[in-house]
Formats: C-alpha cells, sequence, structure tokens
C-alpha cells in the first residue's frame, strides 16, 4: 500500500545516490535533477566507441550510456553498483539506457544478451555480478532474454585498476571461454558491461563469442573518457 511506503520513506528516507537528498514516491535511485543532468553519450560520439575495436575484434555496433570522468558525482553510480551493495541502481540505468538506445535501433537483430561474467571469487565476495542487474534492466526494456553461464572466466586475473593500457590487455589475454558454443552459436548477442575502459577485457570476451560463431554488439553503461 502507497500509505506504508510513504510512511517507511518518512522514517528512513531513500536519498539519490549522486547528491543524496531524498527521493520522492515516483524516484528510483536517483532524483530527478541528477537524472536530468546525467552526462549521456550522444549518438555521434558513440561512432568513436565503436573505433575501439577496429582491427582487434569483430563488433557490429557499440555504445555506453554516460561519461565515466574522474571527480564527476555520478562515479557513485557504479561505486554503490560494483562496491555498495546497490545491485537495482544497474537495473535501473539498464532500463534507462535501454529506453534512450532504443530509439536509434541500437538493439535491432540483436537475440540473446550476455553479461559479462566476473571471476567466482569476486561475485562471491561481492554476492552478485552487476552485470546481471544491468543486462536484466536492458530485457525488461527490450524483451531481449538474458544468457547467463553462456561465457566464463577461464581464470581470475588481476585487477585492472591502476594498469597502464598495455598492462590490461595483457592481464586479460585469454582469461574467457564460452561454455555451450551449440546454445549460441550463430546467434546476435549484446554483450554487457559496467565500464569501457581500454576495451581490454570486453574485447576478449568478445573474441571468445566471436570465435563461437557469434556476431557480437557491445553496451556498457559508462564510458572512462579520461582513458583518451
Amino acid at each position: 500500500m502507497k500509505w506504508i511506503s510513504d510512511l517507511f520513506d518518512f522514517i528512513l528516507p531513500r536519498r539519490c545516490v549522486v547528491c543524496g537528498e531524498p527521493l520522492s514516491g515516483g524516484e528510483r535511485e536517483l532524483c530527478l535533477n541528477c537524472l536530468m543532468a546525467l552526462p549521456l553519450i550522444d549518438e555521434p560520439r558513440r561512432a568513436e566507441i565503436e573505433k575501439i575495436f577496429w582491427g582487434i575484434v569483430p563488433v557490429e555496433r557499440a555504445a555506453s550510456y554516460f561519461f565515466y570522468s574522474k571527480g564527476s558525482p555520478y562515479n557513485r553510480l557504479l561505486h554503490s553498483l560494483k562496491y555498495k551493495n546497490r545491485p537495482q541502481v544497474g537495473l535501473m540505468l539498464g532500463r534507462n539506457a535501454a529506453i534512450e538506445l532504443s530509439k536509434s535501433g541500437f538493439f535491432d537483430g540483436v537475440e540473446l544478451i550476455v553479461p559479462l561474467p566476473l571471476s567466482r571469487k569476486k561475485e562471491r565476495s561481492r554476492g552478485y555480478n552487476q552485470c546481471d542487474y544491468i543486462a536484466s534492466g536492458v530485457s525488461q526494456i527490450t524483451g531481449i532474454p538474458v544468457c547467463k553461464g553462456c561465457v566464463s572466466r577461464t581464470k581470475a586475473n588481476e585487477t585492472q585498476t591502476h594498469k597502464s593500457r598495455e598492462q590490461r590487455w595483457r592481464n586479460v589475454e585469454g582469461i574467457f571461454a564460452v561454455s555451450n558454443p551449440e546454445a549460441i552459436r550463430g546467434k546476435h548477442v549484446l554483450l554487457v558491461d559496467d565500464v569501457l575502459t581500454t576495451g581490454a577485457t570486453i574485447a576478449d570476451c568478445a573474441r571468445a563469442l566471436s570465435s563461437a560463431g557469434c556476431r557480437v554488439t557491445v553496451f556498457t553503461l559508462a564510458y572512462s573518457c579520461n582513458d583518451f
């Protein structure tokens, strides 16, 4: 009942992930002001994202939803999603991104959504894979089914944080494998991750999918413009 929800919000108000202000009844994770000011990536800039993969791995299309830059308050979205036990942030942003990208036909022809897998150790520690929630949000809007477990990590690589571009590429080489090639062979899949930096991790996973006979389109919530 609404009055129960209103009472709960009065006692323990839900707060915007970005600015910390109390949320109104219809707001989810972000207040309207922060949502309207989210630094979205327009269609011309998406073309630059696709170029990251040119000559490295065959990718049909690539896009990110918003810019990730050092010092931005919007970094709290990813921090809350990954480290503050707020997976619902990924669900909300996945839905919003799908609504925005659907306007340009970005998802046309995509048959399966594949969340980029975490290592088992990291997923156990975190309690969830944030990419699963992003993928679920996209699926709720597009109706495209999510294929969990069709790609796995063959080894747990070191964290990419603080590594140079070259080190990042070496660190993830050959760490992904397709678990059930027959289930996805010939499919056009959407590979989903939280943030695109050098593109090394996504490219290695896309390469495994491509080798299994898939066409690959890439989507991430954020694009780290500090690294380019």
